[in-house]
């Protein structure tokens, strides 16, 4: 299986088990998600994102990542939003909804 997904209370986890995340895989784990949910992917286990459908999912606010490698974490806050990439440390954080990294800004010189 490509992802593990944990239903909780009010929160829908999914683990990701492949180091590539393309739209393939998105598209996956669009037709999972349920509705009146909290989404999180756990993302330790991925080194790269090829997927734009992932990317749009992220842009609408419909799901929040934590557990992100730092080059995928530069990755996203350098494409996304000028740094509004809205993501979090570990699954205890996303939980309890605290310690959100948020608005990250890189300058390239």
């Amino acid at each position: 299986m490509r992802f593990d997904k944990t239903i909780y209370k009010n929160e829908v986890v999914f683990v990701i088990n492949e180091s590539f995340v393309d739209d393939i895989l998105a598209c996956e784990i669009i037709k999972d998600i349920p509705k009146n949910k909290k989404i999180g992917i756990d993302m330790r286990n991925v080194q790269s994102v090829n997927s734009s459908i992932l990317i749009e999912l992220l842009l609408n606010n419909k799901i929040k990542l934590f557990n992100l490698q730092s080059e995928l974490l530069s990755y996203f806050s350098i494409i996304l939003k000028d740094g509004f990439l809205k993501s979090f440390i570990n699954h205890s954080d996303f939980s309890e909804n605290k310690r959100e990294l948020v608005k990250r800004h890189f300058l390239i010189a």
